[in-house]
């Protein structure tokens, strides 16, 4: 790593004589008052106003940079004191040939385009994009971090288009009330344009930066003349009905089953605009169901699943919960990263307690969300807050024994409080932030006090600083601390958690305390980023403390590690006649546990490149050393990971196309000759404007041949510390597609489709246990003097260590398993006007686990299909009131 380090520093200094960014003016417009004017919103610039001299001079960032766009683009921007309009004539030599296919909001695709970015703040870092394409599909979200962007946001806005023989034109509306800016009598706003042709692969810009510089927001034209407006106060209510219908598997004398088939729900949303610049937004019995089904996944790790957040209230104005991230344009992790402090999937999740024996039960799927709040916005220019307090409630599940009904609490009435503040200086070229959040829980349930933290707090600093005037180089840092309090038993449970595992039995540095009753630790890390240029590297040094916690409110997954690594690359951005681009990047990435044990060593390269007829291929290998694992005995002793490598690659065809395939695999291999592959294909077929079908089959195979049994007490084990740590050769075989259908009718009404099968099958076999520590030395057990004995009546093994010897005989359940599964669901969606939406949701899941660890799809693919499912209709409607 040192010797990396040098050659670093070295190829620093050279690629200084490359320079940086450019030094090119900025651009100024200016945006047109109505007065006394009115526009008949149509997609026909036939007003007046748009007689004004236009916006025009677009450049090409592809396919060839720096030239100017093969078609005349004017734009025109004009407000009054409740909307700005942005109007677009996109000329066409060929109108003939633009693309104005359909697809529902926010679906991003091939097509031809038009785009408006606005900085209101002018702070040359954050601002929001609109988009729409010639059949009318809207596109919008916010942007952050000079180059960054997140969708998550829909503004409630309006664009009209039509087309002619000249090419096509645009009518954008936005209200005022939608941005976030700080009002004066005269204002000045960054802008910018863009503008894609399909059929040509081309992108134009009326600000174009460069593919090998970097920044976007920051580099955006000054747009004058905004005096005079006074946008209305933004309150808008949004209330919501749901009827639900399930049909679920269940016993015909569930005694709940009834009362729960069919629930109706009522709740609003209330967003209210504190000046022109911060927005407060409130919920009420809010209704966080999902239309979007969560992927099936088999997790044979001792690490928790995360999934993607999908609430509207959580997703909007999200990136400003980030932590660790800002300032640099490329973050890498290598077994490390920035922590999520907030993970909004914690609010509202599945009661995490469980219930006494019971014939019957009645467990509420999520906890209920009494209500939220979320401040978000800017105080000024440079200063960036965001808030959210929500309380969820107290919740029970109701035990039905021989006809007496009983409640046990399962989840605790909890608060959740998160408070970022981020300030920028020197015009963005400096930051810091600070971030909090507290979990803090009421509960007289002593099982709910064994299972959950009383309270819970994370805190954190975050800084970046560019080092030069040309932004090339930025340096980025990030500290954090945790604590966490609660009783002896759940402190027990918190430092056996995988990522932890104080409870090891050679463990020298933090070991495990059973009478403790709170906990700290600390996280950080900073990171240098070459920010442009054709040559780029990164360098990244951190550490998180044994003690680290931050799982209450945020998502873990390691603790107790010191890392580093440094990333090499270089991008070539200009044609040579095959390819159009590529870009190569090699790293050494190592990690430590604070006992100084190495638990990560490798090696990793990948390359990307993009041939002349757009057919893009990626190219990557791994090659890891010997390292100490502390996964594999899931809190045991220390065991030897191999040394091995991967390889894997992927080719895609040209997206204009109206099929266009993928492919890709994988393939891993160590010195214990544990073997994984993978391969997959990715078809999406556009048959017409309006519709789009796409399915993604792909298959793997595990042979792995230690993949964790279970842990079992023999106190003649003495080299393993009086535990036996067995293991199995898993032959696994995963079978799984995601298959989606999207018709889009109109821009506001859409019905999408999506199915998701899932066959994964894993056989066990040549059990095995560790012989000592730090070692790969194992013993199959039927070798040596021991046995093993499979008992076919009750699925079981019995194992003998040593034949007749002091060794204590024990049992284990056959691990093999046989999952199927079936996911999907319907979505019709009808925005009936801006803000107010109709849906109506079919949900369905089914699954079996007939013929463990035995894989014959004709006859799995059969035993999924006659499974019995669980159906759940929903009709949801939610009105915009904009007070």
């Amino acid at each position: 790593m040192k010797k990396l380090l040098l050659i670093c520093c070295l190829l620093f200094i050279v690629d200084s004589y490359a320079g940086g960014r450019g030094s090119s003016p900025q651009k100024t417009i200016s945006a047109f008052k109505l007065t006394n004017q009115t526009i008949n919103f149509d997609g026909k610039l036939d007003e007046a106003i748009w007689l004004q001299e236009p916006i025009t001079g677009f450049t090409q960032k592809d396919p060839n940079e720096g030239n100017p766009a093969s078609e005349e683009t004017n734009v025109w921007v004009v407000y009054d004191d409740t909307y700005i309009y942005v109007g677009a004539k996109l000329k066409d030599s060929h109108p003939e040939k633009i693309d104005a296919s359909l697809a529902r909001r926010d679906s991003y695709f091939d097509t031809d385009w038009f785009m408006f970015y606005v900085d209101p703040y002018n702070d040359k870092t954050t601002g929001y994009f609109f988009e729409v394409n010639p059949g009318g599909t809207l596109v919008d979200g916010v942007l952050f971090n000079d180059s960054w962007d997140d969708w998550s946001w829909d503004g409630i806005w309006q664009a009209k288009t039509s087309i002619d023989s000249d090419g096509w034109s645009v009518e954008m509306r936005i209200p005022f009330s939608q941005l976030r800016f700080n009002a004066s009598d005269n204002m000045s706003w960054g802008v910018n344009f863009s503008r894609s042709i399909k059929r040509n692969k081309e992108r134009a810009y009326f600000v174009m930066v460069p593919k090998s510089e970097s920044g976007f927001v920051s580099r955006f034209a000054t747009m004058e003349g905004l005096t005079g407006i006074n946008p209305k106060q933004r309150f808008e209510v949004l209330p919501y009905v749901v009827q639900k219908a399930s049909y679920l598997v269940h016993d015909e004398n569930d005694p709940f089953y009834k009362s729960n088939q069919y629930k109706t729900s009522l709740g609003a949303d209330v967003k209210i605009g504190i000046g022109s610049n911060l927005n407060l937004d409130a919920t009420f019995n809010p209704d966080f169901g999902q239309v979007e089904v969560d992927p099936a996944v088999v997790n044979l790790s001792a690490f928790e699943t995360f999934y993607e957040e999908k609430r509207p209230f959580f997703m909007e104005g999200s990136n400003t919960f980030n932590f660790g991230i800002g300032g640099i344009n490329n973050n890498w992790g290598f077994n490390f990263g920035w922590p999520n402090l907030f993970y909004s999937r914690r609010i509202g999740a599945s009661p995490r307690g469980y219930l006494s024996d019971n014939q019957y039960a009645d467990v509420p799927s999520e906890t209920r969300i009494l209500g939220a709040a979320k401040l978000t916005g800017k105080i000024n220019e440079t200063t960036t807050i965001g808030a959210i307090s929500a309380l969820t409630e107290r919740t029970y599940g109701t035990l039905w024994n021989d006809g007496i009904r009983t409640s046990e609490e399962i989840e605790p009435l909890t608060h959740f409080g998160v408070l970022r503040l981020k300030q920028e200086y020197n015009e963005g070229n400096q930051g810091l932030g600070i971030m909090a959040t507290s979990v803090n829980r009421s509960t007289d349930s002593p099982l709910m006090k064994e299972l959950s933290a009383k309270n819970a707090f994370a805190f954190g600093l975050d800084a970046f600083t560019m080092l030069d005037d040309d932004k090339t180089y930025a340096l980025a840092a990030a500290f954090a601390g945790t604590y966490l309090h609660g009783t002896k038993e759940f402190m027990q449970r918190v430092q056996k958690r995988p990522y932890r595992y104080f409870q090891r039995p050679d463990a020298t540095y933090a070991t495990y305390d059973p009478n403790i009753t709170s906990m700290s630790g600390y996280y950080g890390r900073i990171m240098l980023n070459k920010q442009q240029g054709n040559f780029y590297t990164n360098i990244a040094l951190g550490a998180v403390s044994p003690g680290f916690e931050q799982s209450d409110l945020g998502s873990q997954w390691m603790a107790d590690r010191i890392n580093g690594h440094i990333v090499l690359g270089y991008r070539w951005y200009e044609p040579d006649g095959f390819f159009r681009r590529k870009q190569v990047y090699v790293s050494h990435a190592r990690s430590y546990d604070f006992e100084g044990n190495s638990i990560s060593n490798f090696l990793w390269l990948n390359s990307n490149y993009t041939f002349m007829n757009y057919y893009s291929l990626q190219v990557g290998a791994n090659y890891s050393f010997e390292t100490l694992n502390r996964n594999y005995t899931r809190g045991g002793v220390l065991s030897l990971s191999p040394a091995g490598y991967s390889l894997s690659s992927s080719i895609s065809s040209d997206s204009r196309e109206k099929i266009i395939g993928g492919i890709f695999g994988s393939i891993s291999h160590d010195k214990l000759k544990n073997v994984y592959w993978e391969a997959g294909l990715d078809i999406e077929w556009k048959p017409n404007s309006q519709i789009n079908f796409s399915i993604g089959p792909q298959f793997s195979i595990t042979n792995d041949n230690n993949q964790w049994v279970g842990n079992f007490d023999d106190p003649t084990a003495s080299r393993t510390y009086n535990t036996r740590y067995v293991f199995g050769r898993i032959e696994q075989k995963t079978l799984s597609a995601n298959i989606r259908l999207s018709w889009t009718f109109t821009p506001t009404l859409s019905l999408q489709l999506f199915m998701q099968p899932l066959l994964a099958v894993g056989k066990y076999n040549n059990f095995n246990e560790l012989n000592a520590p730090r070692t790969k030395d194992y013993t199959i057990y039927g070798t040596n003097g021991s046995t093993i004995n499979y008992n076919k009546e009750d699925d079981s093994y019995e194992v003998d260590p040593d034949g007749a010897g002091a060794a204590e005989k024990f049992t284990f359940g056959n691990p093999n398993f046989n999952f199927k599964s079936l996911r999907g669901n319907a979505v019709l969606r009808w925005e009936l006007m801006p803000g107010s939406v109709f849906y109506f949701v079919w949900s369905h899941e089914q699954a079996d686990y007939a013929n463990a660890g035995d894989f014959q799809l004709k006859r799995d693919f059969k035993d999924l299909i006659r499974a019995d499912g669980n159906d759940v209709f929903m009709v949801k409607f939610s009105y915009w009131f904009d007070i």
